[in-house]
């Protein structure tokens, strides 16, 4: 199933199986961008996927005009240093000897919060951010080759970035929280 348009921003979730120990379906997941899809390459819980869009930034856009007007590869590198501090160098050797942090403040506050699975060669990740009305939306998929992220070659993160009025978001989340799959053994 697609909630919303794929032209512009859709949410996705596709059930595969049941499984009746947990009352849940296991399924694929994503979002779509501007017709590129961002979909597990393993399989999600589908109950799971909707409690991370309710608690995520999706649904909890946090406001700042800052951020929302900032050239994409510039916002992109405030969000990636926000949300993963502790985990941004150049080298494996900066990493290593990098200061572990403990955030004074909420560093998924601007997470979308969706599972990408934890299987597989990529992840892909979103941040929110939103400005009076409209909320903008930057996607990117990140690879597993290394523990800690650099910021010199945006270019290995594909991002990808739209902009929504932010009740074409509520109307697309709405869709996909209401949605109850059938299973018919």
């Amino acid at each position: 199933m697609i909630f919303g348009n794929p032209e512009k921003f859709a949410l996705f979730i596709e059930p595969v199986t049941y499984i009746s120990g947990v009352d849940d379906y296991d399924c694929f997941g994503g979002f779509i961008i501007n017709n590129k899809s961002y979909i597990s390459d393993g399989t999600v819980m589908l109950y799971t996927q909707k409690d991370l869009v309710v608690g995520g930034a999706l649904v909890n856009t946090p406001d700042h005009e800052e951020y929302y007007s900032l050239p994409l590869d510039e916002c992109f590198k405030r969000m990636m240093n926000y949300r993963y501090y502790n985990y941004i160098a150049e080298t494996e050797e900066e990493f290593e000897n990098k200061d572990f942090t403990y955030y004074d403040y909420n560093e998924l506050l601007f997470d979308a919060q969706l599972e990408s699975s934890s299987v597989g060669s990529k992840r892909y990740q979103m941040f929110c951010i939103g400005h009076e009305e409209s909320v903008r939306l930057i996607s990117y998929i990140y690879p597993m080759e290394s523990d800690y992220l650099q910021l010199s070659d945006l270019s290995i993160y594909e991002i990808n970035e739209c902009f929504l009025i932010k009740n074409e978001l509520n109307e697309i989340i709405d869709k996909l929280l209401s949605y109850k799959y059938d299973y018919t053994p």
